[in-house]
């Protein structure tokens, strides 16, 4: 905890220009000093600290990043290809592309026509899809899940907040601290033990991202259940189901951090990933 304190701490001491927000684009980050990688486990610099765990249980291997940012920009999200491309990608590629230190795979939107899709503040598409799920990342940097969205409720979303990210997938895993409901009947196999991505905001500008081995002798994978409350004992207040099975990867400076369950990287459509605020 004082490790955390002290951290928050410093930011506030930043000087402006370590502080300065980076583009709503869709252009690379700035690119990072390799000197911030601490250990194979841990980056810091003035704007961005990321600390790695890996985590037994449930019969799987989950990998745990925990992120504190100094800006909201710093949370981005990047295309395999120009918006529009139907170009795939693998995770690594893409990530290498936007200099990103911490990267995980998104919601795969090109496998799908429907959904309204936001990434960097461009709308992508705006055809909804009331069947998924949806997480909206203003430009605060704060989750706001739809859950069993409608309508009205996606209107009402969509024109009170200022969007930078809307994502198309789920389920809601976590709501206000409180671990919901997944029905059976929800897409992606939601009581198979697979691969899995996940998102959370633990609070203002701290994050965890997780991806869950699977389909392996050291790791069965998790159901969205379990997943759901793995966010929620992280202490995520809002946690979303991305993309998982072949496509699940998580990437740290460059290199992919979990076992895949294919072997190799999965070509796809977009990622999540964290990038450094020093220009």
């Amino acid at each position: 905890m004082r490790k955390w304190i002290g951290l928050l701490f410093a930011l506030l001491l930043l000087p402006s220009m370590a502080l300065a927000a980076l583009p709503l684009d869709f252009s690379p980050a700035p690119p990072a000093d390799p000197a911030a990688y601490l250990s194979a486990q841990e980056y810091q610099d003035a704007t961005l600290h990321v600390k790695l765990d890996a985590v037994q249980q449930d019969d799987s291997i989950y990998h745990v990043a925990y992120v504190t940012i100094a800006d909201p920009s710093q949370l981005r999200t990047a295309l395999s290809g120009e918006p529009g491309s139907k170009t795939k990608a693998t995770p690594s590629t893409i990530a290498a592309a936007y200099n990103a230190v911490l990267a995980v795979n998104g919601d795969s939107y090109l496998f799908r026509s429907k959904g309204y899709i936001v990434r960097q503040g461009q709308v992508l598409r705006k055809s909804a899809s009331l069947a998924l799920d949806m997480l909206i990342i203003d430009t605060a940097g704060d989750f706001h899940p739809l859950r069993k969205p409608t309508k009205e409720s996606v209107t009402n979303a969509l024109t009170t907040l200022d969007v930078a990210q809307c994502l198309a997938f789920g389920p809601v895993l976590v709501m206000d601290g409180q671990v919901q409901t997944v029905y059976n009947d929800y897409g992606f196999s939601p009581q198979d033990k697979s691969p899995r991505t996940a998102i959370g905001q633990i609070g203002p500008l701290q994050y965890a991202f997780v991806v869950v081995e699977g389909r392996t002798e050291a790791s069965r994978g998790v159901t969205h259940k379990m997943l759901a409350q793995f966010m929620a004992g992280l202490g995520c207040q809002v946690a979303f189901n991305l993309d998982g099975g072949g496509s699940s990867t998580m990437l740290f400076g460059g290199k992919v951090v979990n076992t895949l369950s294919e072997g190799s990287e999965r070509d796809i459509s977009d990622i999540l990933y964290f990038a450094t605020g020093v220009q």
